[in-house]
């Protein structure tokens, strides 16, 4: 029971901010192969309910409010923006989405592209990529996270 509920917890953080869920499940003494699975498993189902959750949410809005043309009006961070999303595309949002939370990443990158798989595959890479650095980089550099997650929280 208490395995289960590990898996469970983890796949939840996972699904929403997946950093954490990867600290969580190396602190809670997951193997390297279940810390793979779990983590992006989760990570894959916050992705898959956020673009879903998305398209029915925004079905129903626009059945209320019809859309109506804006003229758009360009600032400095809209051209940046912009600048970012033609250079590095669903890409650069997919390598970023760790760092910010998964549906945040998950709802930008469905702004810019609109074939779901393609979504649903890059940010499957992106969290393996993720993953998969990180398990390397505490079984390489012999890096404790346990150790420096307490010392920023100290009452955890």
């Amino acid at each position: 029971m208490e395995f289960f509920l590990k898996i469970i917890s983890v796949v939840f953080l996972s699904s929403f901010k997946f950093l954490f869920g990867i600290g969580l499940a190396m602190g809670s003494g997951l193997n390297q192969i279940e810390i793979l699975i779990f983590c992006v498993g989760g990570g894959m189902l916050g992705v898959i309910f956020t673009l879903y959750a998305r398209d029915a949410t925004l079905k129903i809005y626009h059945k209320y409010y019809p859309r109506k043309p804006k003229p758009v009006k360009f600032s400095k961070f809209k051209r940046r923006l912009v600048i970012f999303i033609r250079k590095y595309e669903v890409w650069g949002i997919a390598i970023l989405t760790p760092i910010i939370t998964v549906p945040v990443g998950t709802l930008l990158a469905a702004a810019i592209e609109h074939n779901k798989w393609r979504i649903k595959f890059i940010m499957f890479c992106s969290l393996c990529f993720w993953t998969l650095l990180i398990m390397g980089v505490k079984l390489l550099l012999k890096v404790d996270f346990l150790k420096i997650l307490e010392s920023i929280v100290p009452y955890l």
